[in-house]
């Protein structure tokens, strides 16, 4: 089926088609997106084809993923990303995905592979991103005469005449080197995307004749060409797009400048003013780093909270460049345990983001009114703290601020975990090391000791908000926050949880222990294994008072040793002095 869209003067035409041709799955996937909703329309028109790699365990679900995953995380990007940005940071996180996935896999020819092209049409002007041997070509017709023009260079290299090895791929490696061109467009270009099954059985000529075809009905030309290269012996799957440019729109501001200038920060903001269509219903918080307000579309009657950075933030170009990728971050997680980010339903003239509204309290609230807390209600919320930050995880995403401040409990009982300003992606560029993002007390030591930090960073934070929701203390003492250097934590030692509360059962505690265990590789492998400790006693999971007392308080050991051996001394003592006698 050929789509069309129409918007102001800009008019193209898409189609694509994509057949298993002579193998027994098709591991191609393909996808076209033109945005009906206007607040969207200023990220111009996507497509994107991926290729999974044959052989290599998962490459029709890489390829799925690949297409999906960018058509969507696209368009959640922040209007202050350039089109260049928003593709990279987009494609970076799929592919630290995908490479996370591949290394679950034990044998070396299993993994999360696929090639991968997209082009983003905006204005007059194409972007193109690639990676792999699928292809994006551009036919022109300059003075009366066509021209095919190869938009993409193939990351491949071949071994004799019938070997060809990849040397570019998504989920090849953690980190995945995207070419990135910038071309103009003229109305009467037709851009075509096809995977080497396609173009590599076809002549340019012949395929050149075939596409000139297109103008007229991009759908019969897509079938036609797939046709052809089958009849040419295509011995693998098929897939290919057009997009058909008939009007174009007028240029827009260059994206460079777009990415140099952050929008404004809104006003502040009072009860029944409005702003963007959305109407203020009252200020629900405020701190030094941002203000909530509960808002409602007067078109559609929707109510949201509307977030946006605190002034202090003005001239801190990273803090509101965070602030846009918390945006996003919200945007692209859709989960029962995490708080909604959704789209601005009209073009911002500001900086803010929207959220679901939220009924209830945060957990900190929650407990000042329950300071003796049940152990099963606390599981029960650990449950679902899990389960939240799972989707974050799973996304490649860390939290960094877990506590009770953003752990928000609805009045149906359902968690969410709030406050994705600390928020990580992997992949994004940002990997070395930075200060604590979130509250102190309760961060993992890797963000004081700048150590790589993974989802056990998350799972240690959790841990530690389990316990003070249970005894009211921290688990290494109020000291905790001071530490600064390796031998700062090695002072510390952890304190059972049945000191403070003799309800704790003790394999509660001992789970408890080893999820904020100082040292990341001592605690649990993953989030699953220390939901199950708790819920359940583990016979292989020894209790904190169950261990030596050497290692569970070493200070009193050596003092009652020492106490101990003074008194046998002073025995035997007595025992010369009475044989004296």
């Amino acid at each position: 089926m050929t789509m069309t869209l129409t918007a102001s003067t800009l008019q193209v035409r898409a189609a694509q088609a994509s057949r298993a041709g002579r193998k027994p799955e098709n591991e191609d996937a393909l996808g076209i997106r033109l945005p009906a909703d206007p607040a969207q329309s200023g990220k111009g028109i996507a497509l994107a084809l991926a290729d999974g790699v044959s052989g290599t365990g998962e490459g029709r679900r890489a390829a799925e993923v690949s297409v999906q995953g960018f058509l969507a995380d696209y368009y959640a990007t922040p209007e202050s990303w350039s089109v260049k940005n928003s593709g990279f940071r987009v494609i970076a996180a799929l592919n630290r995905w995908l490479y996370g996935q591949g290394q679950q896999y034990t044998q070396a020819h299993q993994g999360f592979l696929t090639t991968f092209s997209a082009l983003v049409l905006r204005a007059q002007t194409a972007h193109l991103f690639h990676a792999g041997d699928t292809r994006i070509q551009r036919l022109r017709n300059m003075n009366g005469k066509w021209s095919l023009e190869p938009l993409t260079l193939d990351h491949a290299t071949r071994i004799g005449a019938q070997k060809t090895y990849l040397t570019r791929a998504l989920g090849m490696d953690w980190q995945v080197d995207i070419d990135y061109r910038s071309v103009d467009v003229m109305a009467g270009d037709i851009f075509f995307l096809s995977s080497d099954g396609v173009h590599e059985f076809l002549p340019r000529a012949a395929l050149k004749k075939l596409l000139a075809s297109a103008a007229d009905n991009p759908e019969a030309c897509c079938e036609a060409i797939l046709d052809a290269a089958f009849a040419a012996g295509s011995d693998d799957n098929l897939s290919c797009q057009l997009l058909v440019i008939d009007t174009l729109a007028p240029p827009a501001a260059d994206d460079s400048h777009l990415q140099a200038a952050q929008l404004p920060l809104p006003p502040d903001l009072a009860p029944g003013q409005t702003l963007d269509g959305l109407q203020v219903e009252a200020e629900l918080h405020v701190s030094p780093r941002s203000q909530l307000y509960r808002v409602h579309d007067i078109h559609t009657r929707r109510v949201m909270v509307l977030k946006m950075p605190s002034r202090h933030f003005e001239d801190d170009r990273e803090q509101l460049a965070r602030f846009a990728l918390e945006d996003w971050i919200g945007q692209r997680i859709d989960h029962a345990h995490v708080v909604k980010g959704w789209p601005a339903p009209r073009q911002r003239s500001c900086l803010y983001l929207l959220q679901e509204c939220l009924e209830g309290e945060t957990l900190a609230q929650w407990a000042a009114r329950h300071p003796h807390p049940p152990v099963q209600v606390i599981a029960g919320f650990a449950s679902q703290a899990v389960k939240g930050l799972r989707a974050l995880h799973r996304r490649e995403t860390l939290h960094q601020d877990i506590k009770p401040d953003n752990l928000f409990v609805c009045r149906d009982g359902r968690l969410k975990l709030l406050d994705l300003g600390s928020a990580h992606v992997a992949g994004l560029g940002d990997e070395a090391p930075r200060d604590r993002p979130g509250a102190a007390e309760y961060a993992a030591p890797e963000y004081a000791l700048n150590l790589a930090r993974d989802t056990r960073a998350d799972q240690f934070s959790l841990a530690i908000t389990l316990y003070e929701l249970l005894t009211g203390a921290h688990p290494y003492g109020e000291g905790y926050a001071r530490a600064q250097s390796s031998a700062d934590f090695q002072r510390l030692r952890y304190t059972s949880a049945c000191r403070h509360n003799p309800h704790v059962p003790p394999w509660f505690d001992a789970a408890l222990n080893k999820a904020c265990r100082l040292d990341a590789d001592q605690r649990y492998e993953a989030l699953g294994e220390f939901l199950a400790d708790l819920n359940a006693p583990t016979p292989t999971l020894a209790p904190v008072n169950a261990r030596p007392w050497l290692e569970r308080d070493p200070a009193s050991f050596w003092r009652s040793t020492a106490l101990l051996l003074g008194a046998l001394a002073l025995f035997e003592l007595f025992l010369l002095v009475f044989r004296g006698h």
